[in-house]
């Protein structure tokens, strides 16, 4: 079997194509399914590595923007795409899959329309409780369109949209609290902070952390993900502050492998509102504290983080109104009310029984009826 992929260039479309891949080597044990063949078209991206990691041949290609306001790069991305059409049209044909996973994003749509050109049916997922524009588009072209939300089916054609959840890696669920200690060289009984913005980081929250950290290592140990870009002018602000307890913070641009341990040894998250990180978020059952993104397409942060805060699984802090008084009350009354976070742990655990089956599982299934039972089996 086949399957090529494709999506943008962030950790929101990316990381649920390694979840995919990771579940695929699974089955294809379990079900003594032949290896299958991946092939990611896309992008070039500070990811590629993670997914050449994974064991997946990359073809970069050209991708445009739809930008929803006036911009003379509306008028040349035109050609940007049409060039990354003509390459996708090569990649596809000479890869010849048997199916199509798309996580949307402008990037996919030279991919998404030469598979339809040349008759490769085509499945896309949609995490966020409002779809982006490139999705919407890709809906149009594909034979199913996979949804986290419920809320979310709504945009498709009833015909195509299939409820399947949000895969999540499942390595993120086997860290070990103990080896994050070592790891983090971080004290056994001293509640813990993970704060991180999204694969690519988050300056808004990175200024709030940092001004909030003389009021929050008196009670806490931090982990603080800043994101690749943010991570020098982070380090340079903090050591500027001379904090005196400076050694219960521990600051990475980002972590790859170590973040299950992170997620394993923390007590409560501070995030943003991508679709990927709440999903995650209450897999683990952690409480957590939610920074919706103001500036999102569509709202689509807000949206995302509405819908499980309107169910008790988390507490939203509007950007409009964060400061760092703000979120140290806020991460203070987590720890002070011990009912608050107790009602937030017990809503994930209900939640997650109510799914039962895994969405990746779900998500597997729709690609399997694309699989050759017969060719595809191992003699």
């Amino acid at each position: 079997m086949k399957i090529l992929l494709t999506g943008g260039g962030t950790g929101g479309h990316i990381i649920p194509l390694l979840a995919v891949v990771s579940e695929m080597k699974i089955i294809e044990t379990e079900r003594n399914i032949k290896k299958t063949e991946f092939l990611f078209i896309g992008p070039r991206s500070d990811f590629n590595k993670s997914i050449s990691d994974a064991g997946i041949e990359i073809k970069i290609v050209y991708a445009g923007k739809l930008r929803r306001y006036f911009s003379l790069e509306n008028f040349t991305d035109i050609f940007k795409t049409l060039l990354g059409l003509i390459q996708s049209l090569y990649f596809v044909y000479k890869f010849k899959p048997n199916i199509v996973f798309s996580k949307g994003g402008f990037a996919s749509i030279p991919p998404v329309f030469a598979a339809w050109i040349l008759k490769v049916p085509v499945i896309t997922h949609e995490s966020d409780t409002i779809p982006g524009l490139a999705n919407r588009m890709i809906a149009k072209l594909a034979k199913k369109v996979l949804v986290s939300f419920y809320f979310s089916k709504k945009y498709f054609s009833e015909k195509k949209v299939i409820l399947t959840g949000n895969p999540i890696r499942e390595e993120i669920l086997k860290g070990d609290k103990k080896k994050a200690q070592e790891l983090f060289d971080l004290k056994e009984n001293m509640p813990t902070i993970l704060v991180f913005g999204g694969s690519q980081g988050a300056r808004k929250i990175n200024e709030v952390i940092t001004k909030s950290l003389p009021q929050i290592l008196e009670r806490f140990q931090v982990i603080h993900l800043c994101g690749k870009s943010n991570h020098k002018e982070v380090e340079i602000e903090v050591k500027k502050m001379k904090l005196k307890k400076i050694y219960r913070y521990r600051l990475y641009p980002f972590l790859s492998d170590e973040l299950k341990d992170a997620f394993a040894l923390c007590d409560v998250i501070v995030s943003r509102a991508g679709a990927n990180s709440l999903f995650e978020i209450v897999a683990l059952e952690k409480p957590s504290i939610i920074i919706p993104l103001a500036s999102a397409a569509s709202n689509h942060q807000v949206e995302n983080a509405e819908f499980f805060q309107e169910r008790k699984m988390l507490s939203i802090i509007n950007e409009e109104a964060l400061n760092e008084n703000i979120l140290a009350e806020k991460l203070f009354e987590l720890f002070d009310e011990n009912n608050i976070k107790n009602e937030m742990i017990e809503e994930m655990k209900e939640y997650n029984n109510f799914i039962g089956q895994k969405p990746i599982d779900n998500i597997i299934s729709e690609i399997l009826d694309y699989c050759d039972p017969i060719t595809d089996i191992k003699k």
